[in-house]
């Protein structure tokens, strides 16, 4: 008979022993709301390893009284879903679709209808970003929540518990401590670290014996020490300040602690934020050298996040893509104020143009320079401009390309105000 693993035997059964998330599943937060409320809703849970999201479709399935099923986007396929859906005809199911950035546009369209007509509760579960890897078509029938790394103060009270109840011992709390800080915020992770300590140390566990086996396994058992999450920025913050000898190393700080996917992730995101319009195919290669990395793996991968963070550190940089959406949030607040021209009303559907002046528009590519005069903007808005420039030379013929155009389009003189400037003063 297998002996089944502690972090099994100390899976949350109901929502008041999910650990974590109080942002979310604290009572009167919007996900316990929808739980607690019955709402049928498919969600698309995004976050790191062991916080929590195959977790909650269980407890989900539970408070729910649903069945509960679970598939595989990377391990498994077609056949073996349209098996699970077979066993539940005539009832709706809750079903965990485990690594959801992995499914296949061909299984996204086998399951659409399902989702639908609510025979599927779908609990998709992904460490990625959604809004990158996951379809229009699923993200639409979804709500989205994102799920943060549990912190050591959650963990530790779960570590001293699976001791009590599961191992028959009494963990100190300088021990629970000592493992929930080489966790990194994964609770998996630390009960898998206790399971393994204490079959080797069955008698006692010291916390000598919790620091070498944390460093031999390079998990970061001094976290206190170094702040994962402080080096996470630390790094971020010195590609944005142009210190490459300060990037590469926080970059193999993070890399000798095992954290390749925070890395990945935080080098696109510096990528677009730093770089940005400055030099565009530096962006691109950053991104693609990420990219790389991810697919090869450590610790051969670092050579290609090497090359990423430097060419990030040392080219031109430039924040102008950030502060144009936050100048474009600003009148995007109330759009019902702001009513768009008909003729760019959507048209797809039978007399759209008569009903609502839908679509009736100057197609740009039959006029001079492919370019149609004619306001795409709401009128109260024309004149209001949103890209201000950095001073690189990228930007800066960008920059008298976008005034061309609008002076062109609109027949005005294009007049600059920066009323995120203005708001400072």
């Amino acid at each position: 008979m297998f002996k089944q693993p502690l972090a099994d035997l100390m899976r949350p059964q109901s929502l008041e022993q999910m650990v974590g998330q109080r942002q979310l599943l604290a009572p009167g937060k919007p996900l316990r709301q929808i739980i607690d409320q019955a709402v049928p809703l498919s969600l698309i849970l995004w976050g790191p390893p062991g916080c929590g999201k195959s977790t909650l479709a269980g407890v989900m399935a539970k408070s729910l009284d649903l069945p509960f099923e679970s598939f595989n986007a990377s391990i498994q396929n077609k056949t073996q879903l349209q098996e699970l859906i077979k066993q539940h005809p005539d009832e709706s199911f809750v079903l965990l679709l485990d690594e959801i950035h992995r499914l296949t546009k061909p299984l996204q369209d086998y399951l659409l209808p399902y989702l639908e007509n609510g025979h599927i509760l779908l609990v998709g579960a992904t460490t990625e970003n959604p809004v990158m890897s996951i379809a229009p078509a699923i993200r639409s029938r979804c709500q989205i929540f994102e799920f943060g790394p549990i912190s050591a103060e959650e963990i530790e009270p779960v570590l001293k518990r699976a001791a009590s109840e599961q191992l028959d011992f009494d963990l100190g709390d300088e021990e629970a401590h000592a493992i929930a800080n080489s966790a990194n915020g994964d609770v998996r992770v630390a009960l898998n670290i206790l399971d393994t300590l204490h079959a080797m140390y069955p008698e006692q566990l010291t916390m000598a014996e919790i620091a070498s086996f944390a460093k031999n396994q390079h998990f970061a058992y001094d976290r206190d020490a170094t702040q994962h999450y402080d080096y996470l920025s630390a790094f971020q913050d010195s590609i944005e300040g142009s210190d490459t000898d300060a990037a590469l190393y926080y970059l193999a700080v993070l890399l000798e602690s095992g954290d390749l996917d925070s890395v990945v992730r935080r080098l696109k995101d510096a990528a677009v934020l730093t770089v940005g319009l400055a030099a565009p195919e530096t962006v691109t290669q950053a991104i693609t050298l990420a990219n790389t990395a991810r697919e090869i793996g450590l610790p051969r991968a670092t050579s290609a996040l090497t090359m990423a963070t430097m060419l990030l550190c040392i080219c031109p940089r430039s924040d102008s893509v950030r502060w144009a959406y936050a100048r474009a949030k600003m009148d995007a607040q109330n759009p019902s104020a702001h009513p768009m021209p008909a003729y760019l009303r959507d048209d797809h559907y039978k007399e759209a143009g008569k009903l609502r002046g839908a679509g009736l528009k100057l197609d740009a590519f039959n006029q001079p320079h492919q370019i149609a005069k004619q306001a795409y903007l709401p009128e109260d808005l024309i004149g209001h401009h949103y890209f201000f420039p950095r001073s690189t030379a990228n930007e800066e013929r960008l920059y008298k390309q976008y005034q061309a155009l609008f002076e062109y389009i609109y027949g005005k003189k294009f007049a600059a105000s920066d009323p995120l400037r203005q708001r400072e003063k």
